[in-house]
C-alpha cells in the first residue's frame, strides 16, 4: 500500500519549512502534497517558500476562516475530488502544520491495510461523553452544537437506516483511504454534524475496518489528566520537557500535537 502526506497548513511559513524539513528527514521517501488554506493573497508566497519539500500544492477555494475550521473534511474532500484523484497515493495522511513528526509514518502504520482507516480517540458516544462535549451537550440556554447533533442522528437515520451508537474521535492524526473519499462524495447533505462524529460515524456506515493503535491521544473530560499525553484537540502546547523524554526513549512518542514554535533539534 502507498502512503501519502497531505500537509495541510495555513499560517507562520517558517514554522511550516521546520515542520515539512522534520518530515522529509523521517520520510525521505514518500509523497507529500501541500493543502494551503490560508488567505489567497499570501498563497503564492507560500508555495514559493513551500515548494521544495513538497510534490504538490493545492489552494483551497473557501474564504471563510470559521467555516474552514469548522469544516475540515470537507476542505480535504475538496482537495481529493479538486486535486487528490490524479495524485499518486492508497491513504492520505493529514498533517497539520501544528503537529511534530519524529519517526517515519510508514513505520508507525505500519501493518494498516489498504481499505482500512486510523482515527485518532476513536470510541463510541457513550452517555458520559454526550452529556460532557461540547458536541453534543445540552445546555440551558439551548446549543447549536447539541441541535445540529440531532439533526445528524435524523440525518443518518433517515438515509441510511442506521440508529446504532454513534462514533466520535479527535480530529487530530486520520490515515484516510482513497475509497473513503468516493464514498463521502456520495453523501448528499455533508454539512449536517460535525468533523469528530460524522468522519467515523460515517465510516462505520460505510463499513470499514479501523486500524487500532496506541499514539498518546488524550480524549478525557479530567483536568487532571491533561498534559499527559502526546497528542490533544485544544491549543495547548506539548511542552518541550515532555517532548524530550519521549523522544530519548527507545519506544517513546513520536508525534506530538500541538506545537506552535520552531523545534530545533538537540
Amino acid at each position: 500500500m502507498k502512503l501519502a502526506i497531505l500537509f495541510w497548513f495555513y499560517k507562520d511559513i517558517e514554522v511550516c519549512k521546520n515542520r515539512l524539513q522534520l518530515i522529509r528527514k523521517y520520510n525521505p521517501n514518500i509523497k507529500i502534497y501541500g493543502l494551503y488554506g490560508g488567505p489567497s493573497q499570501n498563497s503564492d508566497e507560500f508555495k514559493s517558500g513551500l515548494m521544495e519539500y513538497m510534490d504538490d500544492f493545492y489552494l483551497s477555494p473557501f474564504l471563510d476562516p470559521d467555516w474552514k475550521w469548522y469544516n475540515g473534511d470537507l476542505v480535504i474532500l475538496d482537495w481529493y475530488e479538486k486535486r487528490g484523484k490524479v495524485l499518486e497515493w492508497d491513504s492520505i495522511i493529514p498533517v497539520q502544520w501544528d503537529m511534530l513528526v519524529f519517526d517515519s509514518l510508514e513505520k508507525i502504520f505500519s501493518g494498516i491495510k489498504e481499505d482500512e482507516m486510523y482515527i485518532s480517540g476513536l470510541q463510541k458516544i457513550s452517555s458520559f461523553i454526550e452529556k460532557r462535549w461540547h458536541w453534543t451537550k445540552k445546555s440551558f440556554f439551548g446549543s447549536r452544537e447539541r441541535k445540529n447533533y440531532l439533526s445528524f442522528k435524523k440525518y443518518i437515520k433517515g438515509n441510511y437506516n442506521y440508529d446504532e451508537d454513534l462514533l466520535c474521535c479527535l480530529f487530530i492524526l486520520l490515515v484516510i483511504p482513497r475509497k473513503f473519499f468516493d464514498k463521502y462524495l456520495t453523501v448528499e447533505n455533508r454539512e449536517i454534524g460535525f468533523l469528530e462524529y460524522k468522519i467515523p460515524t460515517y465510516a462505520k456506515i460505510f463499513d470499514f475496518k479501523f486500524f487500532e493503535k496506541d499514539l498518546s491521544v488524550e480524549f478525557s473530560f479530567k483536568k487532571e489528566d491533561r498534559g499527559n499525553k502526546a497528542m490533544n484537540a485544544i491549543p495547548i502546547e506539548i511542552n518541550d520537557s515532555y517532548i524530550d523524554s519521549e523522544l530519548k526513549k527507545r519506544d517513546g512518542w513520536r508525534i506530538f500535537h500541538p506545537y506552535f514554535n520552531l523545534w530545533r533539534d538537540k
